[in-house]
């Protein structure tokens, strides 16, 4: 074999294998999350951390809004400024944790308006997105439908 042939050889094995082990890690990445049905769920809204059962309704629009937002989670790419305006902690029927989202509403910081976590119950999954605010209108309406007080902006 001449040696031109070699290293021919050798760069298309070499690029072919690092093409195969970068999109073994980034595939997950891009395919569609499939989210657990919701039964009940706990909020903590605000600086005060005050906490309310989720209401029927409010279930009801938590599914809705998981079903139609399957695609564009990200991985955590970025470090958030806080730990997020509000928390939900879903349950499915026999009460198990299955979810938490974070929220950011634009409180603790404006340029992660509406921008939602997804993690799973043991922390070892964790998606990101940031949605416009018709999309994110429904979690809004969660948040505020109790009033509490709005910290400054820092």
């Amino acid at each position: 074999m001449r040696k031109e042939t070699a290293f021919i050889i050798g760069f298309l094995v070499l690029t072919i294998s690092t093409t195969i082990v970068i999109w073994t890690f980034a595939l997950p990445n891009f395919k569609p999350v499939s989210f657990p049905q919701v039964a009940s769920g706990v909020i903590d809204v605000g600086p005060m951390h005050r906490q309310r059962p989720l209401e029927a309704d409010e279930v009801a629009d938590v599914n809705k809004w998981l079903s139609t937002h399957k695609s564009g989670w990200g991985p955590l790419s970025r470090t958030p400024p806080s730990s997020g305006d509000s928390h939900v902690q879903l349950k499915d029927a026999q009460g198990k944790d299955v979810l938490t989202l974070t929220l950011w509403t634009g409180i603790s910081a404006a340029d992660w308006n509406a921008t939602v976590f997804v993690e799973s119950p043991d922390g070892s999954w964790v998606r990101t997105e940031t949605f416009s605010n018709k999309d994110f209108a429904p979690l809004r309406m969660m948040v505020d439908r109790y009033p509490f007080k709005h910290s400054s902006f820092p």
